[in-house]
């Protein structure tokens, strides 16, 4: 067995193209970092990995009688992860900008808009997401999850900076969070869209969730961009007077809009924008927020807002028989959930129609919100599938329905007879009326008893509207 020195100088003369600890990403020279315990595990993806191109195998049971010199063997490899990582990821990462957002709701929005907007002025950003929808778009990178392991996630960034990308820009979950994938990442700028109940499955209570999110800023951070519609925002701003604001709402906050202008502290900006929810407009302005802080200006033309586009499954519009329309929304939250339905109410004169359900084998606390918002904040309700999964759909119905004590609903289980049954109630309805399909947006699968199926909101409304 090599000592960790003898091992981490065998890594640095081998010329290796990428890493991951997932056998299933290995490409030609990458290098494949076991942490199995099990020897037969182990030796079999470690064997994928060669298969695959694999260079060398870094693992924390011994291989080498098996692999030969092909196996650097380090029982305590673990413990020493960041180590193999500061040679693996042997390129300076501070060629490179990377910009992370969490927040309950809007993460993905405001990545799209800052992706958009670097577009515009031409600079050379990566974009990670795990919508496969946006992932075949310039300079995107998909990631099974929405902010990957550890070991991947240095990949990605290898290989932005191989290609000589100037920012790379990604979303922090709580999860990412708690589970330390982000550790060893320097973050240039953060941002935080918003904060308010969700993932109490696994962090518990609102309180360790809301510990999680707050553990990403630090008061010495010197690039946050806040919105402050939400305590969390407050205090976070409250420890740090060098964080910007934005606000929806607070016309003190650092960027806001006004009228038909954007504020900001490098100027004002002509409000072009084809976005109208104050949601989105907030999201928009946190991207606004962390391209100021990577410029030291706006440096934008007005105009080129006009060409923003939402993320897929975002207030997705479809106009609808005479004068009604139809949404599609990933709002699987109650904030975002009451957030869709106020915009809606604004704008439309006739009456809403909620389709919604909660997703299975995940937060249950936050079902009864759910459907107390819907009732509270739209005509009448449909409550239908989300994505199950391997839960009882009729309890998660019956959580949903437990605060909505006026019994203008209706239950459809199966999500395409929802929809239809949505379809057909609005067609009957007065001009301005509007039907909101929540909850699955992008998604073209749904889980039902563990299995996926093929599924997509938009593709079955299309499929639908011309025959109801």
């Amino acid at each position: 067995m090599l000592s960790l020195t003898e091992n981490l100088s065998k890594l640095e003369s081998i010329k290796i193209t990428g890493f991951t600890e997932n056998s299933n990403f290995v490409e030609p020279n990458y290098a494949f970092i076991s942490f199995s315990k099990n020897p037969k595990e182990a030796l079999k993806f470690s064997k994928d990995a060669i298969d695959r191109g694999a260079i060398i195998v870094i693992s924390q049971v011994n291989l080498q009688e098996q692999l030969k010199d092909k196996n650097l063997f380090d029982s305590n490899l673990i413990d020493h992860k960041d180590k193999y990582l500061e040679i693996l990821f042997a390129r300076s990462k501070k060629s490179i900008k990377i910009l992370g957002i969490t927040g309950t709701n809007g993460k993905s929005s405001t990545a799209f808009f800052l992706h958009q907007l670097l577009s515009f002025k031409d600079s050379n950003s990566t974009l990670l997401t795990n919508m496969p929808e946006v992932s075949n778009l310039k300079n995107t990178q998909f990631t099974p999850l929405t902010t990957p392991d550890n070991f991947l996630l240095h990949h990605f960034l290898k290989k932005s900076i191989d290609l000589k990308r100037k920012y790379f820009l990604m979303e922090v979950s709580s999860h990412g969070i708690d589970q330390r994938r982000i550790s060893g990442v320097d973050f240039f700028a953060k941002s935080l869209t918003s904060f308010s109940k969700d993932h109490l499955d696994y962090h518990k209570n609102l309180r360790g969730y809301r510990k999680a999110k707050k553990s990403f800023f630090s008061p010495l951070d010197e690039n946050n961009i806040v919105s402050i519609d939400n305590d969390l925002g407050k205090e976070i701003y409250s420890e740090n007077k060098t964080t910007l604001t934005v606000s929806v709402n607070n016309k003190a906050a650092d960027l806001y809009l006004d009228n038909n202008l954007i504020n900001t502290p490098w100027g004002n900006l002509k409000n072009l924008l084809p976005i109208e929810s104050k949601f989105m407009i907030s999201n928009f302005l946190c991207a606004l927020g962390l391209y100021g802080k990577i410029f030291n200006e706006i440096d934008i033309n007005p105009e080129i807002l006009q060409n923003v586009t939402n993320l897929p499954g975002r207030l997705q519009k479809t106009p609808l028989f005479e004068d009604k329309i139809c949404y599609v929304d990933y709002a699987h939250t109650p904030d975002a959930l009451k957030s869709v339905l106020d915009y809606l109410r604004s704008r439309y004169k006739g009456k809403i129609i909620t389709l919604f359900g909660c997703g299975g084998e995940r937060d249950s606390s936050k079902r009864g919100d759910m459907g107390k918002i819907a009732q509270e904040k739209s005509d009448f309700q449909i409550i239908t599938n989300d994505n199950p999964r391997n839960e009882d759909p009729k309890k998660i119905v019956s959580q949903i329905i437990e605060e909505m004590h006026l019994k203008n609903f209706d239950i459809i289980f199966d999500r395409k007879e929802a929809i239809s049954e949505g379809l057909k109630r609005l067609k009957k309805l007065e001009p301005d009326s509007v039907l909101l399909i929540a909850g699955k947006g992008h998604e073209n699968f749904q889980i039902l008893r563990g299995e996926e199926i093929e599924f997509n909101d938009t593709k079955i409304l299309n499929d639908l509207r011309d025959v109801i």
